[in-house]
């Protein structure tokens, strides 16, 4: 699903299409950004309908959040052991989508997700998506001095030797309840992209690897949700 790992240009279109037919979105109404790993949101319009879906562009470039308070407009992402989180309101149209890696986690990117929502934190539903489990994923020092920082519970981490294993779900999951979101609204998937006969590892398949693609939006029609 993804323009920039030089998979075939004919192929990834050939899935979007076989999406956008299951889905109801067309392509033209999707907006992918470019992902760096890092915190930068975004607010995007149906203006952005269609940007880097087709064909690469600048536009979006080092952006790993997207959010939206337009009806029709598909938010993507592309992924490969990242945590992929949706983020929705109770209250009015906001939907909004986050690219977690352990850089963007260290941002605090879901907690300056919120402080842009425009309304109450408790409005919020989090969906933490299907990402690299802490039982796969082992990580040096660096990670995990940059994750204390900004705060990281003690669940989430077990250290063996002079490497962690490390649950990034957890620790979104932990960001987004000091962000003010509350613990039934908050959902974790317990699939991991460990499962290699139906997800991509970029870290098991040391990079040789596709990307998935995780997307939230609403129909223009209120009487549908995606």
């Amino acid at each position: 699903m993804a323009l920039y790992i030089n998979d075939d240009t004919s192929n990834v279109h050939q899935h979007q299409n076989m999406l956008a037919a299951e889905v109801g979105f067309s392509p033209d109404r999707w907006v992918l950004p470019i992902q760096k790993h890092g915190g930068n949101i975004r607010q995007v319009t149906l203006e952005d309908a269609g940007v880097n879906v087709r064909k690469q562009s600048s536009t979006l470039y080092d952006v790993d959040g997207l959010y939206t308070y337009d009806r029709g407009l598909l938010l993507a992402m592309n992924y490969a052991d990242c945590v992929p989180i949706y983020v929705w309101s109770r209250k009015n149209n906001f939907t909004a989508l986050l690219h977690a890696g352990w850089r963007g986690t260290a941002c605090g990117i879901i907690g300056k997700l919120v402080e842009k929502y425009d309304g109450e934190p408790q409005d919020l539903s989090v969906m933490i998506g299907v990402a690299i489990n802490g039982a796969c994923y082992t990580v040096d020092s660096k990670v995990i001095q940059a994750l204390e920082e900004i705060g990281l519970p003690d669940s989430a981490v077990e250290q063996n030797g002079s490497e962690w294993k490390l649950d990034l779900k957890t620790v979104n999951r932990y960001q987004a309840l000091k962000a003010g979101i509350i613990s039934e609204n908050i959902h974790v998937s317990e699939l991991g992209t460990e499962d290699m006969e139906r997800f991509f590892s970029y870290r098991l398949e040391n990079g040789q690897t596709g990307r998935a693609l995780a997307f939230i939006g609403r129909y223009e029609d209120d009487q549908r949700s995606l």
